[in-house]
């Protein structure tokens, strides 16, 4: 092979020349075992060739990890010159580093296929049998990531010198493949939803309780290893057994120590309940001071959450922030209202990376910069001022005495996230009931193709599930003001008006208002299908009998959804979710509030005879219905507030009286 045309295809930063650093080109391959792979992010070397971890953190990947994948001394060889090929060379290079992660993890289960039988993975491609043992071990998901992977490599077997797979072994898993159809995003049913809400909110709570008195600390700390590092000493750490430490030169300052030890200083400092209340999980740490670290990750984790939870972004969007991404808006319409704004492109000034917020948002991003800050003026290292001027919202650990440090975020997992902090996020709060999972499968009915969806099992948490949840959310907030209150959608009604009607001047991100759009023609399928096909006893027409056209109950019957999109879409068919149950038409003349009113027919013109009443609305509406009487005893007789409330518990009763339950 031509090894001048190789090179690293990889780009560590704008301001970098790639021809200048030492991983740029190898003039061999495989090149020796002491050529640099990786840089640090100011350039220097990082990895070698004959590491047996790669480390590309720099470029916002963890790297890759040879040694812990147990192979054979001949298929940890290979795989080696696999993965140096596809750094290295344009054709196999999918575009970023992290990209490769994907491709790592299918050639380490070629490997060990291949050493499970005796044989290395250029020899791979005679014995064809092996292909279903290959397919097996593979999730059906990434059967076409194996394929395509071998496939890239058989046209680039000259520049390798050698093959895996040749056509033959690759039609054979072609034959074998399993067809994948994705399981869409799951919807958090609401009570899981609000679980993990107030779980977010109970560590910030506390944080912003106890902060003053764990910064304090905090900064004791930093302080002290800052002493004993320009000191000199070797154990830097103030929490060590000092009698222990040999001081050596006399010359120095007194090591900075702290009598008792770290259980002492918690103790001593009042973060002992604090910090046994959030993470005193042991075995997450090799050192009992990482624990005032991984606390801080914690808060940084939940307040992120929240950011997401409530914002539609994807955790790439979220972890690009930076620290002046809140804003308010004074919308003529709609008054104040939150925002969080992305970094805009040079190409497109009037960007449309703007995602709106509840106001109650800005406390999570305050919290966030609050710790971004906090761990920038607590750090040993030297900080490039692209990190500094306008910092991102989610760093790692910078102090010298964090276990893991980052200046950038580049990966997160929500999923992850909860099952770290078990303390915080508590599996009881998230063990499915039969409501839950009744709501769950109603919004995603494959859902039961995951081990872990049955009542009494954990929920199961994704990062875009909260987008996929707050999507569902936003179109159902089309509902009167007195329904929001009892519903999780109550913090986001702004903006729904934002992505699903386009009520106001800002230009959204339009990705999001697509989506949301999307859900609601989806839900108002679902809608349709229900009161056609359940039980007539959950779903009574308040006019005595259905009057839904023929055309539309024939589609239902025949399981025509996408014709009955068609139809939502074009506005030829609706169901609208009111206080009292649907409405049937796409718009209604009477809307909001006073379209229960209408619904029940308790306005003289007798019940509407597009109302749909829902029973399982009882519960919620025999609470309004003692609010409104509560509120209507301090109100004057005959305001229009009093008569509102009073023709709305009218309705109520109709309601009531309909569906044969007692108020």
């Amino acid at each position: 092979m031509n090894v001048s045309e190789l090179r690293f295809c990889a780009n560590l930063d704008k301001g970098q020349e790639a021809s200048k650093l030492d991983n740029y080109k190898p003039l061999s391959f495989p090149p020796p075992s002491h050529f640099v792979v990786s840089v640090d992010e100011q350039g220097n070397p990082l990895s070698k060739y004959g590491d047996s971890y790669w480390n590309f953190k720099a470029y916002g990947h963890c790297g890759f990890n040879f040694k812990r994948q147990q192979l054979s001394y001949k298929n940890n060889h290979l795989l080696k010159q696999l993965m140096f090929l596809h750094l290295y060379h344009m054709p196999l290079f999918p575009g970023k580093i992290v990209s490769l992660g994907h491709i790592f993890k299918v050639l380490c289960k070629i490997c060990k296929v291949s050493d499970k039988h005796g044989i290395s993975i250029d020899e791979l491609y005679r014995f064809p049998l092996l292909a279903a043992e290959l397919i097996k071990i593979t999730s059906p998901a990434q059967h076409l990531k194996l394929i395509w992977t071998l496939s890239s490599l058989l046209r680039e077997c000259k520049v390798l010198g050698w093959k895996i797979a040749d056509l033959h072994f690759i039609e054979q898993l072609k034959k074998l493949r399993v067809p994948h159809i994705p399981i869409q995003h799951a919807y958090i049913p609401p009570r899981i939803w609000m679980s993990l809400i107030k779980s977010t909110e109970r560590v910030m709570a506390d944080f912003e309780l106890n902060k003053n008195c764990f910064v304090d600390a905090w900064m004791w700390v930093f302080e002290a290893y800052k002493h004993n590092t320009e000191e000199g000493y070797s154990s830097v750490s103030p929490f060590i057994n000092t009698k222990s430490v040999s001081y050596g030169d006399k010359k120095r300052g007194a090591r900075c120590s702290y009598e008792g030890g770290i259980d002492a200083f918690y103790k001593d400092r009042g973060l002992e309940a604090l910090l046994n209340r959030w993470v005193n999980e042991p075995k997450h740490f090799t050192h009992k001071l990482n624990v005032m670290s991984e606390y801080l990750n914690l808060v940084r984790d939940a307040a992120f959450t929240y950011i997401l939870a409530h914002s539609i972004q994807r955790v790439g969007e979220g972890l690009s922030l930076r620290s002046d991404c809140f804003q308010t808006d004074d919308d003529p319409n709609l008054g104040k209202v939150g925002l969080i704004v992305g970094e805009t492109t040079k190409t497109d000034p009037d960007s449309d990376a703007n995602w709106v917020v509840p106001l109650s948002v800005e406390r999570a991003v305050n919290i966030l910069n609050y710790i971004t800050q906090l761990r920038l003026r607590s750090t040993l290292e030297s900080i490039d001022l692209k990190y500094t001027g306008n910092p991102y919202l989610m760093i790692g650990g910078l102090e010298p005495f964090s276990a893991h440090k980052a200046k950038k975020i580049n990966q997160w997992s929500l999923g992850s996230v909860i099952i770290r902090y078990p303390l915080a996020f508590n599996k009881k709060d998230f063990t499915i009931s039969e409501e839950d999972y009744k709501i769950a499968y109603q919004l995603t009915p494959r859902l039961t193709e995951k081990s872990w969806f049955k009542v009494g099992g954990i929920w199961s948490f994704s990062a875009h599930q909260l987008r996929r949840s707050l999507s569902v959310n936003l179109f159902v907030s089309d509902v009167p003001d007195s329904v929001i209150q009892w519903m999780m959608k109550h913090k986001t009604l702004q903006q729904s008006y934002y992505y699903g009607r386009n009520y106001t001047r800002i230009r959204v991100n339009g990705e999001v208002s697509r989506t949301v759009m999307i859900e609601a023609y989806q839900t108002t399928v679902r809608n349709l299908v229900n009161i056609t096909k359940s039980n007539l006893s959950e779903y009574i027409h308040a006019a005595g009998e259905n009057l839904m056209d023929s055309k539309v109950v024939r589609l239902i019957s025949d399981g025509e959804h996408k014709k009955l999109k068609e139809l939502v879409k074009r506005g030829l068919v609706g169901a609208r979710q009111t206080l009292l149950g649907f409405c049937m038409v796409e718009s209604c003349q009477y809307g909001g509030v006073e379209s229960a009113v209408h619904c029940a027919g308790v306005d003289g013109l007798g019940p509407c005879k597009d109302a749909v009443f829902v029973k399982k609305n009882s519960k919620r509406l025999r609470q309004l219905k003692e609010s409104n009487e509560e509120e209507l005893k301090s109100l004057q007789e005959n305001t229009p507030r009093h008569s509102k409330l009073k023709l709305e518990n009218q309705a109520i009763e109709v309601f009531f009286h309909a569906t044969s339950e007692k108020c």
